[in-house]
């Protein structure tokens, strides 16, 4: 862990260095900015755990070279672009980048897919499995399953949040909602972990990263196979629970709703791959941000206090604006698009081009997010991007709007909260994920 850690401290330096050096020689930008690109994708864990220098060059990005093209490479910083390109989903699509990968691993899933009659079909599908009743069974389960964690660690007066709670309730919550528990929580949560890894993060294709995932991705798909089997068995003696994958399997009764089990297999598997790292980084980095801001975190606790949710989320959601799950999007663009069309930022983006929609850098936009270095909580929630956008806009979304406040309200609420001395106390990754947070508290 201190190895990586030292790694992502001295990648910071080094791009620092480079971004300070290169918007120094104001037009030289294009050319010694050539292999931003390589190094975006080289070093994406530490654009994650260290976003302060990806928005010292977003800003210098926007008011330089918004629209920034080299190559067959384009990075697109300002928040309009940046829902264009993610609109335009019939130009700037995702297939070639993460279809492979998820028919390795979880299988074909939505998120892979175009805008075709298959995507339509499996995303109504899914849809019709999650009922509006469901947040507050959430909301309710993500409560009591915190104040359990924390009751355990009152005594020490702390506990590891990113490693420990905020991770072993999202896992908790796939397998009572989503009905995936898995041979047992911890070969689960390597599952969820790795298979997400290799899929939308392993941008400089890690062999050691895909082959982890080839092995947690043979494990899951016998153990959903099996799994699908026991829980029909369940539904015909009438005593399965009710959950996301007695919905799925319950809808094969219509032509119109059936997944063959291959199908519920491979889009319950997508679903639950994204259900547990998201989070956790969500609920990690946002704590992280309130912790470096003594009056929001004072606060936020306030708010919790009281049961005034909506101004506890603004606080959450504020805090991810400033280190969001993922700082960028990629896509693919299919053919010659004019982005931001008949402004001075127009730039045309070549055919065959990457194209990196810098979601960190939309929300730093100071056209939509006016004073964007201040912290507010009067932004309204419909302005971020946390969770993406447009077709492929991160399915749990509706999810983690509810879980991720859940799992962070009690925490705050603790009397006294903050870090552990040292680099306990500080944010640890396992390659992109928070993997360690302590924090010490006074009680509840």
């Amino acid at each position: 862990m201190g190895s990586f850690s030292d790694k992502l401290h001295e990648a910071e330096g080094e791009l620092a260095g480079f971004f300070r050096g290169a918007f120094r020689e104001g037009e030289k930008l294009l050319q010694d900015l050539s292999n931003l690109a390589e190094m975006v994708k080289k070093e994406i864990a530490a654009w994650i755990a260290r976003p302060e220098v990806l928005r010292m060059l977003l800003e210098d990005l926007q008011r330089l070279r918004p629209n920034l093209v080299v190559g067959q490479k384009a990075f697109v910083t300002k928040y309009a672009d940046v829902l264009e390109v993610l609109k335009a989903n019939g130009n700037f699509t995702v297939a070639s980048i993460y279809a492979d990968k998820m028919r390795r691993t979880s299988g074909d899933f939505i998120l892979g897919m175009e805008d075709t009659p298959q995507y339509r079909r499996e995303a109504g599908i899914l849809h019709a499995a999650i009922h509006p009743d469901d947040f507050a069974r959430i909301r309710e389960f993500d409560r009591e399953s915190t104040e359990a964690i924390i009751t355990q660690a009152l005594p020490q007066g702390r506990m590891d949040v990113a490693g420990g709670l905020f991770r072993q309730v999202p896992a908790r919550l796939v397998s009572r909602y989503f009905g995936v528990p898995g041979p047992d929580e911890p070969t689960q949560m390597r599952w969820m972990r790795t298979i997400f890894w290799e899929i939308f993060l392993n941008f400089s294709n890690d062999p050691q990263v895909a082959q982890a995932a080839e092995q947690s991705s043979a494990e899951m798909k016998a153990y959903l196979g099996s799994w699908i089997m026991a829980r029909k068995a369940l539904m015909a003696q009438g005593r399965a629970p009710d959950d996301f994958l007695t919905r799925l399997l319950a809808l094969q009764a219509q032509p119109e709703t059936r997944l063959d089990d291959e199908g519920v297999g491979r889009n319950v598997g997508g679903v639950v791959v994204g259900a547990v790292d998201t989070t956790c980084t969500a609920a990690s980095q946002a704590l992280d941000e309130l912790l470096k801001r003594p009056d929001q975190l004072e606060g936020a606790r306030q708010a919790a206090l009281a049961g005034n949710d909506a101004l506890f989320s603004a606080y959450v959601f504020e805090a991810l604006r400033f280190h969001p799950l993922n700082p960028l999007l990629l896509r693919h663009c299919e053919k010659d698009y004019t982005l931001a069309a008949g402004t001075p930022r127009q730039a045309l983006i070549p055919a065959g081009s990457e194209v990196f929609a810098m979601t960190l850098g939309g929300m730093m936009d100071p056209e939509v997010f006016p004073h964007p270095e201040e912290f507010r909580t009067d932004r309204p929630y419909e302005s971020y991007i946390i969770f993406g956008y447009g077709q492929h806009r991160c399915f749990g979304e509706p999810i983690n709007r509810v879980q991720v406040p859940a799992l962070l309200k009690s925490v705050v609420a603790l009397k006294g909260l903050r870090r552990a001395p040292g680099e306990e106390g500080q944010i640890h990754y396992d390659g992109p994920f928070p993997d360690r947070l302590v924090v010490e508290f006074d009680g509840r």
